[in-house]
C-alpha cells in the first residue's frame, strides 16, 4: 500500500512538472506547450502526452492518467485559483544531454498576484518528437 501510494505521489509530481510534446521540434517548444495546457487548465491533453516507462501495463498507465487528471483538477487549479491564475510563462533554460535524447527545461510561471514559480520539465526525444517523461 505504501509503495503505491510513494509511487502515486511521485506520478502526480513528475505529471504536473512534465512537458506536453505534442509534435514538438525542440525541448522548449514541448515546455511551452504544457505550459499552455497548464494554463488552461487542460490536463486531460497533459496526460496524454505522457511517455511511461517500457514494460508499464496499459491498465497502470490508463489508473495514472485518471489519477493525474483528477489531482491536476484538485491542486494545481486550486493552487492557481489562489495565485489569481497563471498570467504568462517563460523559458528560462534548455539543457539538452550530449546524446541529443534528453532534455530539461525549466519554465518561470508568473500568477496574477505577482508571485512567480520555476518548474523543471524531463523531456525526451522519442520518434522525432520531444514528450514529457513518466519515470518510476
Amino acid at each position: 500500500m505504501k509503495k503505491t501510494i510513494l509511487f502515486l505521489a511521485c506520478a502526480i509530481v513528475v505529471a504536473l512538472l512534465s512537458a506536453c510534446g505534442g509534435g514538438a521540434s525542440t525541448p522548449s517548444d514541448a515546455a511551452l506547450k504544457c505550459a499552455e495546457h497548464l494554463k488552461n487548465g487542460n490536463f486531460e491533453a497533459l496526460v496524454d502526452e505522457i511517455s511511461f516507462p517500457e514494460g508499464t501495463s496499459a491498465e497502470e498507465i490508463e489508473q495514472t492518467k485518471a489519477m493525474l487528471i483528477a489531482m491536476g483538477k484538485e491542486k494545481a487549479l486550486k493552487e492557481a485559483e489562489k495565485r489569481q491564475g497563471i498570467s504568462s510563462y517563460e523559458v528560462v533554460s534548455e539543457e539538452i544531454a550530449e546524446d541529443g535524447q534528453t532534455a530539461v527545461v525549466k519554465v518561470k510561471f508568473l500568477y496574477g498576484d505577482g508571485s512567480d514559480n520555476i518548474q523543471k520539465y524531463d523531456l525526451a526525444l522519442i520518434d522525432g518528437t520531444w514528450k514529457p517523461v513518466m519515470k518510476k
